[in-house]
């Protein structure tokens, strides 16, 4: 039975059309419930990477799609010994570590200028005052800026001060964490 179209007719329809309408889209519904077509499916899937790429029976390829990932801190624990004359230069290797100082003198961070130790942009190294010597950060050059906080010093104050460093631009730096106050103002 084939449908008939009022706009095709150019008139309205009579009830035996209207009828025969409705009785040929029934009739191809109960076909599809009665013989359910074999769906499409997934024949395997990659990843490489972040990207994500999914491959149906047929060969049709959907993606790739790019996977979300934490943004990815190691833990990566070292010592600073006190041997150090006082001075750390840090190293590109020290990226996203943790250093603990449990000097009983004052250690003196250098922070080196981008053209000297290329960090990427959002680095972090984090120092913790584990003995009585405090950590001072400062630059080794004209050049690194080093964003504290107002009203503090670029130092711990306190032992298991923690303090974090965290490269924002190109030669820029943000110190977030324990700070020692600034008395003198």
């Amino acid at each position: 039975m084939t449908i008939i179209y009022r706009s095709v007719k150019g008139s309205n329809l009579d009830a035996t059309e209207v009828d025969n309408n409705f009785h040929d889209v029934d009739d191809r519904i109960q076909a599809i419930e009665d013989n359910p077509p074999e769906p499409l499916n997934i024949s395997n899937m990659t990843v490489v990477g972040t990207q994500w790429t999914i491959y149906l029976e047929d060969a049709t390829v959907f993606g790739p799609f790019t996977l979300p990932q934490a943004n990815f801190r190691p833990s990566v624990v070292a010592t600073i010994d006190e041997d150090t004359d006082g001075i750390y230069a840090p190293v590109l290797a020290d990226a996203n570590g943790y250093k603990r100082y449990a000097g009983s003198s004052d250690l003196t961070v250098l922070m080196p200028l981008n053209a000297d130790v290329a960090y990427p942009i959002d680095s972090e190294i984090t120092f913790r005052q584990a003995g009585d010597g405090a950590i001072i950060f400062d630059t080794a050059t004209a050049g690194p800026t080093l964003n504290g906080i107002v009203g503090f010093l670029n130092r711990t104050g306190v032992g298991g001060a923690t303090v974090t460093l965290k490269k924002v631009a190109t030669d820029e730096w943000d110190l977030i964490g324990l700070l020692a106050e600034d008395v003198t103002a």
